[in-house]
């Protein structure tokens, strides 16, 4: 029975949780990604893996640090409007967590370029 397929959740992982966590033709590029912090769709799962996706990649780890979060409101490649700046529009690239505010924070690029403002979900509207 799948628990965590089609949840969206962190995966906090660092070296020092060992490198038996990450399938291993996936250790590589799951190291370059560093993913704490980010916040991953589970899109599968098996007797020995979840797989995670974050943006076009997909990742497979042991479930065990593997912690479910509220799905967030935008993914990535959505087109999304600033609100306060109506006639600014970008593309959601990253989404990470915010831990002290317990939200998704995005990164958005405008115009091809990427901005360094972190973004939540009421500074942001779907267009």
């Amino acid at each position: 029975m799948s628990r965590n397929k089609n949840t969206w959740g962190l995966y906090p992982w660092f070296i020092e949780n060992g490198e038996q966590l990450i399938e291993p033709l996936d250790l590589e590029k799951f190291k370059r990604l560093s993913p704490y912090g980010k916040i991953f769709e589970c899109i599968d799962e098996d007797n020995e893996y979840i797989t995670l996706k974050y943006g076009e990649e997909v990742y497979q780890v042991k479930a065990e640090l593997y912690k479910q979060v509220n799905a967030p409101i935008f993914t990535f490649g959505n087109k999304v409007r600033l609100t306060e700046k109506l006639e600014t529009i970008g593309v959601i690239i990253d989404i990470n967590w915010h831990n002290k505010e317990n939200t998704p924070i995005y990164l958005i690029e405008i115009n091809g370029k990427r901005k360094s403002t972190r973004y939540m979900e009421t500074d942001l509207s779907m267009i």
